[in-house]
């Protein structure tokens, strides 16, 4: 096991050469007097190190003979017998493969000599070991004038670096990632068979994570979302605890993470277990919307390329339904579909949910290649205080937007587009009262293959019929 993070940290130096990086773990977090919110390490250092402790630091010095060391925290017989076994600075070498291993207190001293003759160093600023890593930084430039030893000079963020290693899965994150997606598929299933009218968002949320459990997932990859009713057009909604209403729909987005690697799975389905003409009218757009997307995935498609799609089929589905007005190519042009669709068609996947990875290469959008792992989730709100819309006939640039509220600040940059608006033609739209308050996700995770993208996720079923006869089985988890 212990192999594949060496050749991690193999890649890794050879791409920062003469330079030294140093990557910190996670800290513990107090959630109220002695006790902590559960602890789950930082991915880069995991990545890197499989050390699953906190409060400690990896440093890669390529050009040293001894060039892997780890910083931890010291053996405590006193403090283990309250807070578990710790690997120590003896275990972190000869379980953990590091060339040399110090109590983490001793971080800076080390580093100070260490810096000595390195160009860069590669660190991520804002981490709990800053006071180190800077003073440290700070004494050797100090001692250059006496020693005229070369000490790193810029700072450079190691996540880029990092980013692209993580982003083309190996065999084993693979077969990691299978398997968290074979166990949020059960999950999703049995929440399906469970939910019924009367039930709240949180009895389902409850058997639905007990699968997950049951099945061998540690943890959920991110907090799950049960949003039943007007509570589904709420795109990160965590409440969790509404009563399901007969006729409402059930959105839920939730994943099993299975050897640091998280699957991404959203399914929206009626809590009675028969969609309305309504419900199905919107749900076949967003499964039109999704399959679409699915069937041009490919090595060589651009990422970008998958929004667009996603983008066309949703923007054709909402005006045929009444949702925004025609003709499409003016409601994609001045981006009338955000009404309703305002994020994007999915994103990278792996240790983070929202995995690292650039989504641009020279601002074009990057070609999928074998072993990239993504998600698609499309969707439709039509939130219930939309029953009346004003859209205005202005060009929509998301990265035009973008780059304005990075330059302007969020605020400001509202301000500006709300003026813009302001001098624009303006169409004032009906939304059909039935489709008022309905949510539709439908999310699934895809792995780039050397012909075209295996979907890992399709366990529990996005068919609307096949939903309605899963609903019907007999739950596995009983109701107490």
């Amino acid at each position: 096991m212990m192999e594949r993070f060496a050749q991690r940290r193999a890649q890794f130096m050879e791409r920062i050469g003469d330079g030294i990086a140093v990557v910190p773990a996670a800290t513990e977090t107090v959630r109220n007097d002695d006790v902590h919110h559960e602890f789950r390490q930082a991915s880069n250092f995991f990545f890197l190190t499989g050390f699953d402790e906190p409060d400690a630091a990896a440093v890669f010095d390529p050009s040293h003979d001894r060039p892997y060391v780890l910083f931890v925290r010291p053996r405590d017989p006193e403090m283990e017998s309250w807070n578990g076994k710790r690997a120590g600075v003896d275990g972190a070498r000869e379980r953990f493969g590091a060339d040399e291993a110090y109590p983490i207190a001793d971080l800076g001293k080390v580093l100070r000599d260490r810096f000595r003759g390195r160009e860069a160093l590669w660190y991520d600023l804002g981490s709990r070991v800053d006071a180190d890593v800077l003073g440290a930084l700070g004494q050797a430039r100090s001692m250059r004038i006496r020693t005229g030893n070369t000490v790193p000079s810029s700072i450079v963020d190691p996540g880029v670096v990092l980013s692209e290693l993580r982003l083309i899965k190996s065999d084993g994150e693979i077969e990691a990632l299978r398997e968290a997606c074979r166990i949020s598929a059960e999950g999703h299933a049995e929440a399906i068979r469970f939910a019924r009218p009367g039930r709240s968002e949180h009895d389902v949320e409850a058997a639905m994570e007990y699968v997950f459990r049951a099945s061998g997932a540690v943890r959920e990859g991110y907090p799950s979302i049960v949003a039943s009713g007007h509570n589904a057009c709420i795109l990160h909604y965590v409440e969790n605890d509404s009563v399901l209403a007969d006729g409402d729909l059930l959105l839920i987005d939730a994943a099993a993470e299975v050897g640091y690697l998280s699957s991404d799975i959203t399914r929206t389905f009626p809590v009675n277990g028969r969609f309305s003409e309504a419900q199905r009218a919107v749900y076949d757009v967003v499964l039109a919307a999704q399959e679409a997307v699915i069937d041009a995935c490919a090595p060589g498609l651009r990422y970008t390329d998958m929004h667009d799609i996603a983008v066309r089929v949703l923007t054709e589905g909402m005006v045929d339904l009444g949702l925004i007005p025609g003709p499409v190519d003016d409601a994609i042009r001045y981006g009338w579909y955000r009404e309703f669709y305002f994020h994007g068609t999915g994103h990278w996947l792996g240790m983070d949910v929202h995995d690292a990875g650039a989504y641009k290469i020279d601002g074009e959008g990057r070609p999928l290649v074998p072993g990239m792992t993504f998600t698609v989730e499309p969707g439709i709100y039509v939130a219930p205080e939309k029953s009346e819309i004003d859209l205005f006939e202005l060009p929509f640039d998301a990265d035009a937007e973008r780059d304005l509220a990075y330059r302007e600040g969020a605020s400001e940059a509202k301000r500006i587009i709300t003026e813009r608006e302001s001098d624009a033609a303006k169409v004032t739209h009906r939304v059909p009262e039935r489709f008022l308050g309905i949510g539709v996700r439908i999310e699934d995770d895809l792995l780039v293959t050397s012909s075209g993208c295996e979907n890992l996720t399709r366990g529990v079923p996005v068919d609307p019929d096949e939903i309605e006869a899963l609903w019907n089985e007999t739950p596995t988890v009983p109701m107490i």
